[in-house]
């Protein structure tokens, strides 16, 4: 078993870590925002790799339409990437007492929230923490599937926090099983399902080009009847102000053919994450290879 004791650089990379939610809640709002937004273009400006990646993936949403102007999208979205960090670091404050609630609106998604158990996937547009952070809130706490830090500090001072909204936190790798425990015990699961998966992922269609795509949720949900919601939290301001959105839940009627209705049901979720990127093109992950897994090639006779 690896050792998880805080060493020397854990303890300089948490004090950073608290420097930087000091400094991010010191500032004024409208400061910070702006100025981690003007770091993201400028990222987005001197980074060719990331033109390229979102101009890909821009041309597949907006077919016909000239580099120029897809360009500016992927610019300003790069901008609301930086955003996020900034909401991360926010989060906890705005967690004590009122302050989420008064900025963040909560209504759209309680309009189509079904009872628990379900299964909410989100993608990474707007701010998906805000978004995870609205549902727990909303159905008294839900499981959902993270990135994890190495270090046990940061990590354990995350789970600290994403508790506070009711929040486990389950590790990307493994972190099915835990969705499924919490599930089956009446609770919600959530997890981003629209980044490459490198491994055991589907071949389907985004945008009209085949992504490997996570299958893991949709085959969970299809294999216990749980119903499927698709939404996120947008950003309505400059600062951290968001409305959080859920569409109607989805319901795939068993077909008798397992593999078949998992499939259904992914394409059913990706059209729903295809609609929202378009509604809020400029708040979406452009610079993310999508594409970066390729389906094996047959080997010819």
């Amino acid at each position: 078993m690896a050792d998880r004791r805080p060493r020397f650089k854990h303890r300089v990379e948490y004090a950073a870590l608290r420097s930087a939610i000091f400094v991010a809640n010191a500032m004024p709002e409208w400061l910070a925002y702006r100025g981690v937004a003007a770091l993201g273009r400028l990222f987005f400006r001197c980074s060719k790799r990331r033109q390229q990646v979102a101009l890909r993936m821009l041309r597949n949403a907006y077919p016909g339409r000239p580099d120029g102007e897809l360009l500016p999208i992927a610019r300003r979205a790069t901008g609301n990437v930086f955003k996020v960090v900034l909401d991360m670091l926010r989060l906890g404050r705005c967690l004590e007492g009122d302050r989420y609630r008064d900025r963040v609106d909560l209504e759209p998604l309680r309009r189509n929230l079904p009872e628990p158990p379900f299964l909410g996937l989100t993608l990474h547009l707007g701010s998906w923490e805000v978004g995870a952070t609205g549902i727990s809130l909303c159905v008294g706490g839900a499981d959902v599937v993270v990135q994890t830090f190495k270090n046990p500090l940061v990590q354990s001072f995350l789970e600290r926090t994403r508790g506070r909204a009711g929040l486990v936190l389950h590790p990307r790798r493994g972190g099915i099983r835990g969705l499924a425990r919490a599930l089956a015990a009446g609770r919600v699961g959530l997890q981003a399902v629209d980044q490459n998966q490198r491994l055991r992922g589907v071949f389907v269609p985004f945008f009209g080009e085949l992504a490997s795509t996570e299958r893991a949720a949709a085959t969970l949900a299809i294999r216990k009847g749980y119903p499927v919601i698709v939404g996120c939290a947008v950003r309505t301001g400059v600062g951290f102000r968001f409305r959080v959105e859920a569409n109607p839940a989805i319901r795939i009627e068993p077909s008798g053919d397992r593999d078949r209705d998992v499939e259904k049901l992914i394409l059913a979720i990706n059209a729903q994450l295809e609609e929202l990127v378009l509604r809020y093109p400029e708040q979406y992950l452009w610079i993310h290879d999508r594409y970066r897994t390729r389906p094996e090639t047959p080997e010819p006779t």
